[in-house]
């Protein structure tokens, strides 16, 4: 078997739905297998997938429209090459958006929901140890998830989860072991942040989880920049 078909079998599973092939194309392209720039053949992946052409055409445009994908007229689709301006508007959405819901997680916060978040800690903290780092992208990703959904704006998660791809393009792109000490980071600071959560201090907790944000962001610059120097 050529070495980019075994890629392929893992990767992608056999699937006849259309938001399956979605999150198999998804998952793709955030893992790294097609970078910016790459096209992705849609008659090869109905194949390899085991679906029709037309579920793939949907899925991607689907991609099209979130602006992962953009197809070019008779050469196909290609995933997007971004831009530093689009990345950093999408941090600084999600700023506003991380503040929002954690002031309105803050008007109802319980036990229940401070034990979510412990548990949300310990799993990031166990797929740290094991090294598994896809594991731990998104374990780590879920603490935040989880005060999105416990905002009650449903608006929420749907725009952030929309565009994190774009960013989760760039953090793939760095090999797992260099975010070993990035993955540490990111704890303690959950730890802290929850910490001023369960003292009720709203204001301190909204700081916090903003300079995480943004520190978020520097690192996400220098991977674009560096990422730009490697492709001149």
């Amino acid at each position: 078997m050529d070495p980019d078909d075994r890629v392929i079998s893992r990767l992608f599973e056999k699937t006849s739905r259309a938001e399956n092939v979605y999150e198999s194309i998804k998952s793709a392209i955030i893992s790294g297998y097609w970078k910016p720039g790459h096209r992705i053949n849609d008659k090869e992946l109905a194949e390899q997938l085991g679906v029709s052409r037309v579920s793939v055409r949907e899925a991607l445009s689907k991609l099209v429209e979130n602006r992962i994908v953009e197809r070019v007229q008779w050469k196909g689709y290609f995933v997007r090459n971004f831009t530093w301006q689009e990345l950093e508007s999408i941090i600084d959405v999600r700023i506003v958006l991380e503040e929002l819901a954690m002031r309105k997680v803050m008007k109802k916060f319980t036990p229940r929901l401070a034990k979510k978040l412990n548990n949300a800690i310990s799993d990031s903290e166990k797929d740290l140890q094991s090294g598994d780092f896809k594991s731990f992208m998104k374990t780590d990703f879920a603490f935040h998830d989880i005060i999105y959904q416990a905002s009650g704006n449903t608006w929420v998660p749907h725009i952030i989860n929309n565009s994190k791809i774009l960013i989760d393009v760039l953090r793939y792109m760095d090999k797992a072991e260099e975010y070993t000490e990035e993955g540490r980071i990111s704890i303690i600071e959950h730890k802290a942040i929850l910490e001023k959560m369960n003292e009720g201090k709203e204001e301190e907790a909204v700081k916090l989880l903003k300079e995480q944000i943004e520190r978020h962001k520097k690192r996400v610059y220098a991977t674009f920049i560096k990422k730009k120097k490697e492709k001149s």
